[in-house]
């Protein structure tokens, strides 16, 4: 189970960090606009 476990924590990290720098390319072009 721990091994699921950190593979899920790890997707979930994967999936913020995406998430985040969605964020931050999406300001910054539309700040640069």
């Amino acid at each position: 189970i721990s091994v699921w476990w950190n593979f899920g924590s790890l997707l979930g990290l994967c999936l913020a960090t995406q998430i985040l720098t969605g964020l931050f390319l999406a300001m910054h072009y539309t700040s640069d606009i």
